[in-house]
Formats: C-alpha cells, sequence, structure tokens
C-alpha cells in the first residue's frame, strides 16, 4: 500500500498547472447553464411561491430578533393613569403602540424571560423579608406545604390582615430606599384637596358660559394633578403598584397556591398576598411589581399570569398603583377629581401588545420581502 507521503509527492496527483475552474471544456459548459438562468426567468416561474420568496427573510428576521433579545432594556416613566397620554394605538386606550412594539422587540418574541438560570439562581444567597411570620411563606416551605398550613380559605380576618408571600430572589442592583408612606399621604391629600378646590372655582365661573369650557379646564386640572401626584410619589419612593385577581371563594386555594409558586420562583414580582376570610363570596389576591412607572415589567407579569392561566377568558383584571390605594382612590372618590382609579386593564395592555407585535412581525417581512425582489431587478 502506498504511503501518504507518495501519495501526495507521486507524480500525477498534484500539478501546478491544473486548473481551479476545471478544463475548458468545462469551463465552457458552466458558463453555457449560467446564461440560460437568469433573475427574471426564476422569479417568473416562483413568483406566487410563498416560500421563495419568505424564507430567506424569516432568516433575516430571527437574526434581527436575536440581536434585539441581548440589547438593554430602558424604564420609560409613565403617570399614574394612561387617559390622558398622546400617540395612542387606534381601537386600544392608553396605550402607545409605537412604546409598546419597542418594548416587545426588547422583551423578544415568544416568552417573556428576564429569570437568571437555575445555576446562578442556586449561587444566590435567598433572602425572605417575611421570615419568621406565622401569615407569611417561610424559606424551605413548598408552595403546598405554606397552603396547607395557612389555608386562605379558611383563615379569618381576625387572625391577621393578610396571609404574604415574598419573593426569595433579591435584585442586587435594588439600592431604593424603603418607600416614606406617611410623608406620600400627607403631600398627597393636600395635592387633591387644592385640585378639589379649583375644579369649584372653574365650574363656579363657567356657570353661565359653554359646558364645553368647563370641561375643558378640568381636563386640564387632572392631566396636571396626574403629574403631581407622580412627582410626590416618585419623591417618597411611593411606587410600587399590583394586578388585582378575584378568584371566588372555591377557587382560591389553587388560584392562591399558583401565586406562591410563581412568586418564590421568582416568575412574577417582589410580593404577592391575599385576603384572609371576610365572608365575602370573592378573595382579593395582590400580585406586585416594584415599580408603576415601569410599563416592561407590568406587561411581563401580566403575561405571566395569562400563562399560569390566572385570567378568566373574556374578563379584564386591573392594575392599581400603591399611591391611589394609600390615597384611598376608588372607582368613586376618583372620580371626582377626574381621575382613573386603576392605571393599566389586562384587555386592553394584553391586545396592543399582541397588535404591536404582529404590526411588527409584518413589517419586518415586508421590508425583507422587499430587499429580495428588488435584488432580482
Amino acid at each position: 500500500m502506498a504511503t501518504t507521503e507518495d501519495m501526495v509527492a507521486g507524480g500525477g496527483w498534484i500539478s501546478d498547472d491544473s486548473s481551479f475552474y476545471g478544463d475548458e471544456n468545462e469551463q465552457e459548459y458552466q458558463e453555457s447553464l449560467s446564461n440560460q438562468n437568469t433573475p427574471k426567468a426564476f422569479w417568473s416561474s416562483h413568483s406566487k411561491d410563498l416560500n421563495a420568496i419568505v424564507s430567506p427573510a424569516k432568516l433575516q428576521a430571527r437574526k434581527e430578533v436575536a440581536s434585539d433579545v441581548d440589547a438593554t432594556p430602558t424604564k420609560k416613566v409613565m403617570p399614574l393613569t394612561t387617559s390622558t397620554r398622546a400617540n395612542k394605538l387606534p381601537g386600544f386606550s392608553g396605550l402607545d403602540r409605537k412604546a409598546m412594539e419597542e418594548r416587545l422587540s426588547r422583551l423578544g418574541k415568544g416568552k417573556r424571560k428576564r429569570d437568571p438560570s437555575p445555576e446562578l439562581k442556586s449561587r444566590r444567597e435567598l433572602f425572605n423579608p417575611m421570615e419568621g411570620q406565622p401569615y407569611s411563606w417561610q424559606l424551605g416551605e413548598t408552595a403546598e406545604a405554606f397552603v396547607k398550613r395557612v389555608p386562605p380559605r379558611t383563615i379569618s380576618a381576625l387572625d391577621c390582615d393578610w396571609i404574604w408571600a415574598a419573593n426569595p430572589y433579591p435584585d442586587p442592583r435594588d439600592k431604593s430606599a424603603a418607600p416614606r408612606v406617611a410623608a406620600f399621604k400627607d403631600r398627597g391629600a393636600k395635592l387633591l384637596a387644592d385640585s378639589l378646590q379649583k375644579r369649584d372655582e372653574v365650574q363656579e365661573k363657567g356657570r353661565f358660559g359653554p359646558r364645553s369650557t368647563v370641561t375643558r379646564a378640568w381636563n386640564q386640572e387632572t392631566k396636571a394633578l396626574q403629574q403631581r401626584l407622580t412627582k410626590a410619589a416618585v419623591e417618597t419612593g411611593v411606587l410600587s403598584g399590583k394586578w388585582m385577581l378575584f378568584p371566588k371563594v372555591e377557587e382560591v386555594t389553587w388560584t392562591w397556591r399558583t401565586v406562591v409558586e410563581a412568586v418564590i420562583a421568582d416568575r412574577l414580582g417582589p410580593t404577592a398576598k391575599v385576603a384572609p376570610d371576610d365572608g365575602k363570596d370573592e378573595r382579593l389576591i395582590c400580585v406586585y411589581t416594584k415599580d408603576f412607572r415601569d410599563e416592561d415589567d407590568v406587561l411581563r407579569v401580566l403575561q405571566e399570569l395569562e400563562d399560569l392561566d390566572l385570567i378568566r377568558h373574556g374578563r379584564s383584571i386591573y392594575y392599581k398603583s400603591d399611591a391611589f390605594t394609600y390615597l384611598d382612590l376608588y372607582s368613586a372618590t376618583a372620580n371626582k377629581y377626574g381621575l382613573q382609579a386603576s392605571l393599566y386593564t389586562s384587555t386592553k395592555m394584553l391586545a396592543a401588545a399582541r397588535a404591536a407585535e404582529l404590526s411588527a412581525s409584518q413589517n419586518t417581512c415586508s421590508q425583507q420581502e422587499r430587499k429580495i425582489l428588488k435584488s432580482f431587478y
């Protein structure tokens, strides 16, 4: 058998005069094939073949999405309510279409995950701010064991105000100070009183004028009040808010256990709580987020709740800032200031997110198709 050296060095195996493109006959044959196939001829026979048109666009879109996911999210400052926001998505009051598309681009299409890997989680030191409190989840306790120990269906409101579960994975970047609730309530109460007085003055001055003038002035005052309350909340650190669930009594055990499992797995926000038995047919469950202005995080938690099958089909859930809760602003009381008690609704937010995602996807495909077709003509 010939050795490797013989095969490489042997005469006739390699020649400095050999052509990479083949001999003259081969080159002429290949050139004739090339002349027979032109882009116009190809597209005249494949113009209706969607796979031929869209496949390159899909590949490029995937690359762009992958690069977008690595982008650093930016926090968007939002007011306490969305009723006066400009540039609204048609059909979805209070939600900015362009902002929603940018938000979905940052979060990535499909699953919305910010959680670190299990390996990184295992190396993080767990911390439960409610450790030792009898009506709260404890480190090392499963959600099922916790619900059995403190059953929300039977624990009386005489025993405790709320049953709590806290996220045991603290954010090492979180350097925020504790909220100064008392200071905010004092400032907020004064702002509300001043605003109510201004609204009365507007009504008094416009008694004999057109009603539209009074309404316009009231709307301007409402917008200014929203901005003043938001500023007071930021300056006193009262930034938390919550999605609110109202399961029936017979569903509260399963719903609360599902929420607890997600909270202690770092899928939702910093805390959650459920009301004990107070004799009502429904129980309130609050799923908190850290900052009501962080619409990216508010949307992420909402989508997690949807993935957990905690949102009933055709029924909205509502998000409310703690700032409004501290000021006792509910549907009836908020209305006299022109305010909305809730900041977001699930139906509008999810619909706007899906519409923005679909629009972004269609725009990407359209742009890629135009580029592909332009390159052939």
